[in-house]
């Protein structure tokens, strides 16, 4: 083949391929077909291209993949990068890129992070874009206005008669501040004192009118009630206080010597609440002094620190209990040997996202293993050899504490009634668990060891698989088990958790 046949063909081969990705990016346009869904209708879309970012404080997390019309409102479909989540209560508005630029799709993160926009979701806070003429056109029609009173002012004073008139204000002016000056200069400290009586007595009506506002507006009212009962029943009034005089003089009259005894022990009540309030004013003096058991109560400032370091600590306990996060999983295992079921149910106590506590119980079908050798002597000079092996069919339990390093979690413990620990390894977002559980080391064969990895199916539902006993390939011992899981959050359970006694 020459070589401008092989050139030519090389040639035709780089156009089909550039034409090839050149229609392809086109149509991807850098992340169609990847990322989720996102739904949100503007009254105008004027000026927003397809294809235009979407950004969220300010950095780019998607593209504008369509805009359509939606009655009378413009749908735009937006098309987010797979990972990032906008809480529900976001908010998003048309922006601008500089004053005359391109325009693109911002994103106002809200605050409600534990609520995120699922795929497909429409996004219903928005703020409508400025419109470019129309703030042209207020523009234009604010500048016009500034021109005709330009104008007018112009001409008012651009007169002699004008001149004049402002040279005389300016005059007046100039004068008053003079009188004013002198005024201020010989009165200064009479005027601060004013001023602040004034402020004072402000303060003292706006603190009575606050704190007694209904009460004044009831007391107009019965003042003014008051005053058209009066007006229309003075003569009565009149005639009825005169009576009333006359009544009361003679009843003075009559008990003369009791009202005198009863002034008399008014008067002893009187020197009684003095002596009162005096003892009263020695105590609260003691009491200032920091004497007494109250007195240091109130000075003693260790009393204090030692209060706030109380609520301090049920401040932080408070929250802990709020923190804690409580979660249940049933998992059943179907195992090879010998074709039974095993039974997992457990109870996670979780404070923290790298800290959590289980609590379980496990139903084996082959229980606890055990085995014994029995070596008989026989005539003449033989040996037997007897091993006999049991399976305990009791429930046993799991008890054990659990720290996550980044994608590594550690367990250790209390595994199946022996000690063990475990090693989980996290992938795909924590969909994927890879781990390990080696357990009762003291047994006469190799440890019990357990490889599994489970897969989240959905949120509350997962798959599980692997090789149990792995290590000991005699009889029925390593054996290979599928199965199937629940897990949830039971924020109930948390509640009743709380409610129970914790001793200091």
């Amino acid at each position: 083949m020459s070589k401008e046949a092989k050139v030519g063909i090389f040639v035709l081969l780089g156009i089909v391929v550039l034409t090839f990705f050149t229609f392809r990016v086109s149509k991807m346009g850098g992340i169609t077909g990847k990322g989720y869904k996102l739904i949100v209708s503007f009254e105008t879309a004027a000026g927003l291209d397809p294809k235009a970012n979407v950004k969220m404080a300010g950095v780019p997390v998607g593209k504008v993949e369509a805009i359509e019309l939606e009655g009378t409102r413009a749908r735009l479909v937006l098309r987010i990068q797979e990972g990032v989540r906008i809480p529900i209560d976001s908010v998003v508005s048309i922006q601008t890129q500089g004053f005359l630029g391109e325009k693109y799709v911002e994103i106002y993160p809200g605050k409600d992070t534990s609520r995120n926009l699922p795929s497909g979701g429409r996004v219903t806070n928005t703020i409508s874009p400025a419109n470019l003429d129309e703030i042209l056109r207020k523009v234009s029609t604010i500048a016009g206005d500034l021109k005709s009173f330009t104008n007018t002012l112009s001409e008012t004073l651009g007169t002699e008669e004008g001149k004049k008139a402002l040279s005389d204000i300016v005059q007046n002016i100039r004068e008053t501040s003079e009188v004013l000056r002198t005024v201020v200069a010989g009165n200064e400290e009479r005027l601060n004192r004013i001023l602040a009586n004034v402020d004072t007595l402000s303060a003292d009506m706006q603190e009575i009118s606050s704190a007694n506002k209904e009460d004044l507006r009831v007391m107009i009212a019965n003042l003014r009630s008051f005053s058209e009962t009066l007006k229309n029943e003075a003569p009565g009034l009149a005639r009825n206080l005169q009576e009333m005089s006359e009544q009361v003089s003679g009843v003075v009259g009559e008990n003369r010597e009791n009202i005198r005894e009863s002034i008399a022990n008014i008067k002893d009540a009187s020197a009684k609440l003095d002596n009162t309030l005096d003892s009263a004013g020695k105590v609260l003096a003691r009491i200032e002094r920091g004497e007494g058991t109250l007195g240091k109560l109130v000075n003693d400032n260790t009393t204090i620190d030692s209060l706030n370091e109380t609520l301090g600590g049920i401040s932080r306990w408070v929250r802990k209990r709020e923190e804690l996060r409580t979660f249940l999983d049933y998992r059943l295992e179907y195992q090879t040997k010998p074709s039974e079921y095993k039974n997992y149910v457990n109870l996670r106590l979780q404070p923290s996202a790298d800290k959590y506590y289980l609590l379980g119980i496990v139903d084996d079908p082959r229980g606890k293993f055990s085995s014994s050798e029995t070596i008989t002597t026989t005539e003449p000079g033989g040996t037997v050899k007897t091993k006999s092996e049991s399976y305990s069919d009791d429930l046993t339990f799991t008890a054990m504490v659990a720290k996550r390093f980044s994608a590594l979690t550690i367990r250790g413990g209390v595994m199946e009634s022996t000690g063990g620990m475990g090693l989980d390894y996290s992938l795909m977002r924590d969909r994927l668990t890879i781990g390990v559980d080696a357990f009762d080391f003291s047994r006469d064969d190799n440890p019990h060891l357990k490889v599994f990895g489970n897969y989240d199916i959905v949120k509350n539902f997962f798959i599980t698989g692997g090789v149990d006993d792995i290590l000991n390939d005699e009889g029925d011992f390593r054996t290979f088990f599928l199965g199937f899981g629940i897990k949830f959050e039971d924020e109930d359970l948390k509640t009743l958790l709380g409610t129970i006694p914790i001793s200091p």
